[in-house]
């Protein structure tokens, strides 16, 4: 613990971490390629819901998306510790590319089907699932360990960024040239990330990884997890709240159904959150470090799931204007507090294995809610899906607060 306080009290500012050559290309590259992947994620939506009209088939998307991060994850996190971490995130964006380009093909040829759209969900997912702990792993050899709070504050900026520019510059682009170019736009954005990595010269840090078998180096970062009480409460948390009001998935029917905007008013749906999430962090980052960090992730989740309920009972489209982006500055907030304590509480040999099981924890059931929340708005509509996924959210966090006291208690 002492270690933790002593990084977070050593003032860091964003441009320090970004004169990092290193960090600064990796950081640039992926926000491109970020912004690329919310393009055709807003452009998946609209495409599916506009050939099936169906928010169950919509929801599905979430389920081949959670499919692969729930099976891979854990592998992928075995591997981000065993390769050279900059060959693997190579090989990894250089096959999302090409799935890209297949789907773009795909989709101006006019032989695109529901089924290719799953199926290129499904294995985008794989790719990732490879992908993300090597690129969270590969952050501690790119800036000096004093650096590294902050790193991992600007790559929640990065994820920010790309959510609000993404949807915006998608919806504009799916009404002003259609589904294809979205997807060719996707393609090339992986491009910067992969000369990046080509050129770079990384020394992974750490010692060696130790010789055994990859049954038991997957569950010594299970193990990990199991053992630190903050950690696993905060991984429950999140999880169970976005699993259960994953109300962006929902986005195409609130844009198209209920609120009558078209695909630009999606875009700007979706990117709303992320214009509060900059602004969020912005603000938490220029207040410096807080107390009471257990106390204020509380906070703040319950009072994420009370928007969600908001949210869901809007009419007005400036008013959901308003409830997203103030949800999108409290996800920034708590993401932030999330991602630091996790990050600064796991030792590097074990930082992909730890990732591995982050990603099945904040991606793989909360990217499963969605198609949770598909079948419930085919049964009850959208807004009470919506809703009822926040009233859950809210009692969980009341519970994870009465089973793990230790959060409560908890500053960085």
């Amino acid at each position: 613990m002492l270690s933790v306080k002593l990084i977070m009290k050593n003032e860091v500012r964003p441009w320090t971490v970004l004169s990092e050559r290193n960090f600064a290309l990796f950081w640039v590259s992926l926000l491109a390629s970020g912004i690329g992947s919310r393009i055709s994620s807003v452009a998946i939506g609209w495409q599916i819901y506009e050939i099936t009209n169906s928010a169950w088939q919509l929801g599905l998307t979430g389920l081949f998306r959670a499919i692969p991060i729930l099976v891979f994850s854990l592998t992928g996190g075995v591997l981000a510790d065993r390769l050279d971490r900059r060959r693997l995130l190579i090989v990894t964006q250089s096959l999302a590319m090409l799935l890209a380009l297949l789907l773009a093909v795909l989709t101006q040829t006019g032989q695109v089907r529901v089924w290719h759209i799953y199926a290129i969900i499904f294995l985008s997912g794989v790719v990732n699932s490879f992908d993300q702990p090597a690129r969270q792993a590969i952050i501690p050899n790119l800036v000096p360990r004093e650096h590294l709070t902050m790193a991992f504050a600007l790559n929640v900026t990065l994820r920010q960024t790309a959510s609000l520019a993404g949807p915006f510059v998608g919806g504009v682009l799916l009404a002003a040239a259609g589904l294809a170019w979205s997807y060719y736009i996707n393609a090339l954005s992986f491009v910067g990330v992969i000369a990046c990595l080509i050129f770079m010269r990384v020394e992974q840090s750490g010692a060696p990884p130790k010789k055994e078998s990859a049954l038991k180096s997957m569950l010594a970062g299970l193990e990990f997890v199991r053992r630190q009480p903050v950690i696993l409460a905060l991984l429950v948390m999140d999880t169970c709240v976005v699993f259960f009001g994953a109300y962006d998935v929902m986005m195409p029917v609130f844009a198209r159904d209920l609120l009558g905007v078209g695909p630009t008013g999606l875009g700007a749906l979706l990117g709303a959150p992320a214009i509060g999430a900059l602004v969020g962090s912005s603000l938490f980052m220029g207040l410096g470090n807080r107390a009471h960090t257990g106390r204020l992730v509380i906070t703040v989740t319950l009072l994420y799931t009370a928007g969600i309920i908001v949210f869901a009972f809007s009419s007005s489209f400036s008013l959901s204007l308003c409830v997203v982006f103030l949800l999108g500055a409290l996800d920034a907030v708590g993401e932030t507090l999330r991602m630091t304590v996790i990050q600064l509480l796991t030792p590097d040999e074990l930082r992909g294995r730890v990732q591995g099981v982050v990603r099945i924890f904040v991606f793989g059931f909360p990217t499963l809610g969605n198609a949770q929340i598909g079948a419930v708005a085919a049964l009850l509509g959208a807004p009470a899906a919506v809703a009822l996924g926040g009233l859950i959210g809210s009692v969980v966090v009341g519970l994870v607060v009465k089973k793990a006291p230790q959060l409560r208690r908890f500053e960085i």
